[in-house]
């Protein structure tokens, strides 16, 4: 010990060090299961141009999760002074337990049309359309709408759903075309109108689920885990309407005035409820629309070389494509996606020289 007074801090700590927050792991921890399954299915179209359609599928088994390893008991919500949150253990304190307990079941079809490079074009257009479901999606929080804790230890089940990778939708696509005119470049006019190029990337697809959350962990379900990683229960759906497939656009008009307990789409916790009704990744932000585009002119400069000018036009519509909103929905900024950074375009300018 080099701190001043080292010896006397050490007389003075708890007599039962059990009682302090830690992170522990299970005993027949290891690494997960992955099993996988793929088939497809291939047509020549024509001679340059390719259909492929195929089944992708995968399970996790004891993937990585973090769970309460002592978790509290309590008859009452939220605990009181003549009936507190007692742990499982009450001589031990709150411990953040990784396990092998979590899994996971991906299903896809994919389909791609491929042409390849032949009178000056190539082109390809690639779509999938999946289902991705598991216990959990990381052991960490890896977005403001991620619980990385299972919310009730007693029934783990609760938290299956969405994958916060789960994207069911997704089509993308790119193409080269080398503009036909003049690509022998002879004279000043074939050094002007030759040697031109146009390329693109586009890329559409679902947004990313997100789960709406209470404001903090409201009955004391979590006890000090919530503290110590920064996390939140689920709260009530107070609707009858199919939120889930609503777009985020319509979620926020339709959420009516923040208040204390809520609002009119979800409330707090009551009485006797260790966490709300509300699923895990219910919701989804908006998707992805991105297109790309690349203008590219080479000239040549004798026989061995060329100088190259290019223009890439990134997000070229300009489109903003939001992130995960805030999902506390006791929050001013509740589903306001606008908050977050939607991009835009970029201009990329550039000569280079080829020897």
């Amino acid at each position: 010990f080099r701190s001043p007074n080292a010896f006397a801090t050490f007389q003075n700590l708890p007599v039962n060090p059990a009682i302090f927050t830690r992170t522990q792991v299970t005993p027949d921890f290891a690494s997960p299961v992955y099993d996988s399954v793929s088939f497809e299915m291939q047509r020549e179209v024509t001679r340059d141009l390719v259909f492929r359609v195929g089944y992708v599928g995968s399970k996790g088994t004891g993937l990585f999760e973090s769970i309460d390893g002592n978790p509290v008991r309590f008859r009452n919500n939220p605990p009181t002074a003549g009936d507190p949150a007692i742990r499982t253990d009450p001589l031990t304190g709150p411990i953040r337990l990784r396990a092998n307990s979590g899994s996971s079941i991906y299903h896809s079809m994919q389909a791609s049309l491929e042409k390849r490079l032949s009178r000056g074009v190539s082109a390809g257009v690639h779509f999938t359309w999946s289902s991705f479901i598991d216990s959990m999606s990381e052991i960490f929080n890896n977005s403001n709408a991620e619980i990385a804790l299972a919310q009730d230890p007693f029934n783990r089940r609760l938290d299956r759903g969405r994958s916060s990778y789960d994207r069911p939708l997704r089509l993308a696509g790119n193409f080269v075309y080398e503009l036909p005119f003049y690509r022998e470049q002879k004279g000043f006019t074939g050094h002007v109108l030759g040697g031109w190029q146009v390329n693109s990337n586009f890329n559409f697809q679902s947004g990313a689920p997100f789960s709406p959350l209470n404001p903090s962990d409201i009955s004391g379900t979590l006890g000090g885990l919530a503290s110590a990683i920064g996390i939140a229960t689920r709260p009530n759906v107070a609707t009858n309407l199919d939120i889930s497939r609503m777009s985020v656009e319509e979620l926020f008009a339709l959420r009516g005035t923040v208040n204390a307990s809520g609002n009119s789409l979800f409330r707090s916790l009551v009485a006797g409820q260790r966490v709300g009704n509300a699923g895990r990744n219910i919701l989804r932000a908006d998707g992805l629309n991105n297109v790309d585009i690349g203008i590219l002119k080479n000239t040549r400069i004798g026989e061995n070389q060329r100088l190259q000018f290019r223009a890439d036009f990134f997000n070229a519509t300009n489109t903003r494509d939001f992130g995960t909103p805030n999902s506390v929905v006791t929050a001013p900024g509740f589903l306001r996606q606008w908050d977050t950074d939607g991009g835009n375009r970029r201009i990329i300018l550039g000569v280079r020289y080829v020897f």
